[in-house]
């Protein structure tokens, strides 16, 4: 992975944060018992349905701009995960 790209995820994982940090508490409470009882219930098939369609959703109601910074983020955290799958199937 080149430096540009490290930094980038970097500083993506570091937006990620600030937005994590601005949900309080108590959304974070209960979004996680929600999420985990739809998980623990439907499975992962169907959490991943649902993540598709939030996510679409999103991008159909987001600027521009803001769309494509958020299909970037999107395209890191997937070359992301692939880079970390393979790494720690080799390793």
């Amino acid at each position: 992975m080149d430096q540009d790209l490290q930094l980038s995820l970097a500083n993506n994982a570091k937006q990620w944060l600030a937005l994590s940090l601005s949900i309080s508490s108590a959304e974070k409470i209960s979004f996680d018992k929600i999420h985990d009882r739809f998980f623990v219930t439907y499975g992962a098939h169907f959490m991943a349905h649902v993540y598709r369609t939030t996510f679409e959703r999103v991008l159909q109601n987001t600027p521009d701009a803001e769309r494509s910074k958020l299909l970037v983020a999107f395209r890191q955290a997937l070359d992301q995960a692939l880079d970390d799958h393979y790494s720690n199937a080799i390793g």
